[in-house]
């Protein structure tokens, strides 16, 4: 196999078992959520008659997610071998940094305060995590040599991270999920990645002015301004989800 980091070939067994997202952002005992399931319960009238006996909102979603639209995937969290064991180490030391702005809610008066290669690292983490999603694994992605220099402080690729933080806009009843897709558009892919607070989108064309979303690059800035939600429109989230919603439904069919 080949790491998707050094490029280098290993044995299966000399690959590591990384996370991603990081383990420690949400991503621990995954569950599949069952779209078209949460499509019917929506339009079905339960979950309202459930509240209107008396029950309480939150505990009617929980106890629907859990026992109708979820079952385990990912028991130990979603993992790939895509990297060696020496990158995957190398690799944490910039999750470290991504661990402090995902705790401190992407804040900009919190970030603001981190040292500058701090917030590099938490740059380079998150394109780093996407090296290991399964619908870019045949991506040649320009920006490999900037996440592996520690010293490389500039990145004049044709990618770039778009963010939002989650809010009811991105997810159906507050039910999060962190899977991971890919869009395709005229002008290029969208591929999309996200964790328990953030939903990060990796472009290779300007983002559509129509979607709002913070660029990963601004956390660098002294201040800037986080993204809550997807908005009306939904952004990028809203059609790759879908996307896996037509899939999901399909492979139904043929079953």
């Amino acid at each position: 196999m080949i790491c998707r980091l050094c490029g280098k070939s290993f044995l299966i067994s000399e690959m590591s078992e990384e996370h991603y997202p990081a383990h420690s952002v949400g991503n621990d005992d995954i569950v599949k959520l069952d779209l078209v399931k949460m499509i019917d319960s929506i339009q079905s009238s339960e979950i309202s008659n459930r509240v209107k006996s008396g029950e309480k909102l939150e505990n009617v979603i929980d106890d629907v997610f859990d026992n109708q639209l979820s079952e385990t995937l990912y028991p130990r969290g979603r993992t790939a071998r895509t990297l060696c064991r020496n990158c995957n180490t190398f690799l944490g030391k910039y999750d470290e940094a991504y661990l402090k702005f995902f705790n401190s809610d992407g804040d900009p008066r919190s970030i603001k305060g981190f040292q500058p290669i701090t917030k590099l690292q938490i740059i380079k983490s998150i394109f780093g995590k996407f090296l290991s999603i399964p619908e870019a694994l045949e991506e040649d992605f320009d920006f490999v040599n900037f996440v592996k220099d520690e010293e490389q402080t500039e990145y004049t690729g044709i990618w770039n991270i778009y963010f939002v933080t989650r809010d009811f806009s991105s997810d159906i009843l507050g039910l999060k999920d962190i899977g991971t897709g890919k869009a395709v558009f005229e002008e290029g892919v969208v591929y999309e990645l996200s964790d328990d607070k953030f939903i990060y989108n990796l472009l290779n064309f300007p983002k559509h002015p129509c979607f709002e979303m913070t660029n990963l690059f601004d956390i660098l800035k002294k201040n800037y301004i986080v993204v809550k939600g997807t908005g009306a429109n939904g952004g990028y989230h809203s059609q790759i989800l879908l996307s896996r919603l037509f899939q999901t439904m399909n492979e139904s069919d043929d079953k």
